[in-house]
């Protein structure tokens, strides 16, 4: 802990107020001098733990140099330290009347007050502890002052009020003499998180967890990354071994299971998930997940039983009813999962606003409208929207829902919505570009919006794909034909990609690769295309390729 010296002229040419009390007698230089002992001995007996004595030389050098802000504070900092609040607080606003700069005091102050905010008796007295203590800790550091103590406090009060950008250059700065502090990396890593900036993130932890692997906040955290950055085969080893040590911690056994799904390990996520069951047979959501990987590997009737398991665990708990309609769906019985989700819908309607509405409202719009009946689908969704109108996810597919029933310009404004709430959401661009492009409406604009979305995710196939489209709708297939290229290299099975690519080559003139790639399309998934008009585009090509 670095403490201020004892500032004897400052002490001595302190500003009198305006209206002065009689003046005090001159401070002479053996009173100076008797007062600086005082101070240098209190601070001795502070260290020896003799408190009472450092107090009583303090308040005797004070009252040798009233004047003297550096004894103030001084005296502020050794009441913080034996836990006295209230008169750290008095002496080192004491210390600030007569010295309004004064780093030590402003420490102090800054310091008490964010732990006085931790147990403040309201959130408004909260928020004024929070607000002063930032304002005071940024005066301790005025003029380019170094101090690690105030630093780390300062950047978990700026992370604590979403100050990312603040928290981001205080907390590099700290680490930069402290590195690998776990608290200040982890709150650093918070902000980058916070703001996107997940690459750096993830760079910023890597070093921490390869050092303190037994940090479970951690370690778990830098595989969550890995699993939101696209790498879930870097995320599993970190969840298998977070789930051998912690055996008893059923999240973490959770989370290794879904990684060994993400992973592409199903039997064995499977495998996973079914000894966590064993141990904690009452755990819903361990059958739920157990439903949702058995529908990813095609076992529908596992998963319909691990969904009745739900319903017999607490019939009240809606996870069962939304696992038997996806269960249902899987197998392609749309109208029985419309059917099983309907009561649902209807009962939650009735009951306290949850999230679970706004989720069991997506899943009844999805099969209401894989069994024809689009209409009510959209409708579904409205009126979830109306229910829950800050929620992104609702909005989101009613855009999509719109697009599908091909009503654009509600569609357009729903997306437009989305961009509204949030600039970045890569998601929102895309849709709303590909939209556009599809359409061949706006191009320019829907050539802006996905390169938006690609500048967040930039190897991201469909965002490719989106872009490489929108430029062969604007007859610049030369400047979409590398992005076609690159999504149809990342899903060589994609149907609709294919068709984009050779569509590209047929703009190009390259007739014999359009025909080729339109060969690959129509021996792919099939989704989202026209094979009729498909098989029409790609015999013309060869015809053109014969001449």
């Amino acid at each position: 802990m670095t403490w201020l010296a004892f500032g004897l002229a400052a002490s001595l040419l302190a500003q009198p107020p305006q209206t002065p009390p009689p003046p005090a007698p001159p401070v002479t230089p053996a009173a100076t001098g008797d007062a600086y002992f005082l101070f240098i001995q209190g601070r001795m007996l502070e260290g020896r733990g003799d408190v009472a004595g450092a107090i009583a030389a303090y308040r005797q050098a004070i009252a040798l140099v009233p004047a003297a802000a550096d004894v103030l504070a001084e005296l502020a900092g050794l009441y913080a330290r034996d836990g006295r609040a209230t008169e750290a607080l008095t002496e080192a606003e004491a210390a600030l009347k007569i010295d309004a700069a004064n780093h030590e005091a402003h420490r102090i102050l800054g310091l008490v007050r964010a732990a006085l905010a931790d147990n403040a008796p309201s959130t408004a007295d909260r928020d004024r502890l929070v607000t002063q203590a930032i304002g005071h800790l940024e005066q301790a550091l005025a003029g380019g002052r170094r101090d690690p103590g105030v630093e780390i406090s300062l950047g978990r009060l700026y992370v604590r009020t979403s100050q990312h950008a603040k928290a981001i250059a205080m907390l590099r700065a700290f680490l930069n003499d402290q590195p690998g502090y776990p608290e200040g990396v982890l709150l650093l890593v918070e902000s980058l998180d916070a703001t996107g900036k997940v690459p750096q993130a993830i760079i910023g932890l890597e070093p921490l967890v390869r050092d303190e692997p037994d940090l479970v906040q951690a370690r778990s955290w830098l595989a969550d990354l890995y699993e939101r950055s696209g790498r879930p085969a870097e995320a599993l080893p970190h969840w298998r071994e977070l789930a051998r040590a912690n055996p008893r911690n059923g999240p973490l056994r959770t989370r290794y299971a879904t990684a060994l799904v993400n992973a592409g390990q199903l039997d064995a996520g499977r495998q996973a998930l079914l000894e966590a069951a064993g141990d904690a047979p009452r755990d819903v959501s361990l059958w739920y997940l157990l439903s949702q990987v058995e529908n990813r590997a095609g076992n529908a009737d596992a998963a319909e039983a691990a969904a009745r398991r739900i319903s017999d665990i607490d019939s009240s708990d809606p996870r069962g009813p939304l696992a038997l309609a996806e269960a249902k769906s899987a197998r392609g019985d749309h109208r029985g999962a419309a059917a099983t989700l309907d009561p649902l819908l209807t009962a939650l309607r009735a009951g306290p606003g949850t999230g679970m509405y706004a989720r069991v409202a997506i899943e009844l719009a999805s099969a209401l409208e894989a069994s024809g009946d689009r209409g009510r689908a959209v409708r579904v969704l409205e009126d979830a929207r109306t229910r829950d109108d800050g929620n992104t996810s609702v909005l989101f597919e009613l855009a999509s829902a719109y697009e599908r029933d091909r009503r654009y310009d509600p569609a357009e404004r729903a997306y437009r919505e989305l961009l509204r709430l949030d600039p970045a959401d890569p998601a929102a661009l895309n849709a709303l570009g590909f939209m556009l492009a599809d359409r061949r409406e706006k191009l320019d604009d829907a050539v802006a919006l996905v390169k938006r979305a690609l500048a967040i995710d930039p190897d991201n196939p469909s965002y490719l794909d989106s872009l490489g489209w929108a430029y062969v709708q604007k007859g610049q297939a030369g400047l979409g034909r590398a992005s076609l290229e690159r999504a149809a290299s990342a899903r060589p099975a994609s149907s609709v990609v294919l068709d984009h690519l050779a569509e590209a080559f047929f703009q190009l003139r390259q007739y014999r690769d359009a025909a080729a790639t339109w060969d690959r399309a129509l021996a792919g998934d099939r989704d989202s295309i026209d094979v009729e008009a498909v098989t029409k585009k790609r015999d013309r090509a060869r015809h053109l390729a014969g001449r």
